[in-house]
């Protein structure tokens, strides 16, 4: 076992039996003893393997293949992600099921394409569309808000791949990201605000101070009014909670008017929440 924990470090934990085939009778016989793990056929891991490594079993199970959705955001640029299973773009069917990957037959453009460490890997806004039907416009804010991805690209994916299931709530999705949310109580309000026909606002508006860089939620320049708004679980620790309350202090200190929210509000008294803006921005 020595030998094969050696090759298990060496090749980034993957074995495919294919590759080794002067030992692949040691192979079967540690996987019997549960020193090994199966994943896919024909690959080995050590056991319960993790989901960087379930990646790499899928790109030696099928060379070529494509790590889409939560396992390619995972990758590249949320390492955070609710993921539940590896899902793999494949040129030809696979036959059979394995638990924790899904298969489906699909080329993507080789613009949407992102090679890392000899792993083909869909881009951030090809796996951000694939992960809109399940997770909403809530994937669209998350990669907004860590500048994964823009707009912009986010259509140019959307173009470059026609006539995929859900595509209309896509594009549904897409416009209603237009002012560039970066959570789902920023989304919220930009449809209020259109809704009520309130203009001349900027979204996650940068002001600099003092040499620091800060962003407002929401902000209407000509009058200098800010809207914050936070949800429970923002401040889920004391320095966030003293953080923000600096940051307003400055924006409040260099001549802004900050009109601080709770997120709930927008669903608890919308038109609570656009009097006071009405109110404060003189429209």
């Amino acid at each position: 076992m020595e030998r094969i924990a050696e090759l298990l470090a060496h090749e980034n934990g993957v074995l495919p039996r294919r590759q080794h085939h002067t030992i692949r009778h040691q192979l079967d016989r540690a996987r019997r003893m549960g020193l090994l793990e199966a994943p896919l056929p024909g690959i080995y891991t050590a056991p319960d393997p993790g989901w960087h490594t379930r990646v790499r079993a899928a790109a030696a199970f099928r060379p070529g293949c494509v790590i889409t959705g939560a396992a390619a955001a995972m990758l590249l640029w949320w390492p955070e992600v609710p993921i539940d299973a590896v899902a793999v773009a494949v040129a030809h069917d696979v036959h059979g099921t394995y638990p924790r990957y899904t298969w489906e037959r699909r080329r993507l453009p080789l613009d949407l394409v992102a090679d890392r460490d000899g792993v083909r890997i869909a881009c951030p806004a090809a796996s951000i569309l694939d992960l809109v039907p399940t997770l909403g416009g809530n994937v669209i804010d998350e990669g907004l808000r860590r500048r994964a991805v823009t707009l912009s690209e986010l259509w140019s994916a959307y173009r470059a791949q026609p006539y995929r299931p859900h595509n209309q709530l896509r594009v549904e999705m897409l416009n209603d990201s237009r002012h560039e949310p970066w959570s789902e109580a920023e989304r919220k309000a930009h449809r209020l605000l259109r809704a009520a026909r309130l203009t001349c606002w900027r979204t996650n508006h940068l002001i600099r101070i003092d040499g620091r860089n800060y962003f407002a939620d929401i902000a209407f320049p000509a009058v200098r009014v800010i809207v914050e708004l936070d949800g429970f679980s923002h401040h889920g620790s004391k320095k966030a909670f003293v953080d923000d309350r600096w940051r307003y202090s400055r924006f409040a200190a260099h001549g802004w008017r900050v009109l601080p929210f709770a997120a709930s509000v927008l669903d608890d008294d919308p038109q609570g929440f656009l009097t006071l803006v009405r109110r404060a921005v003189g429209q």
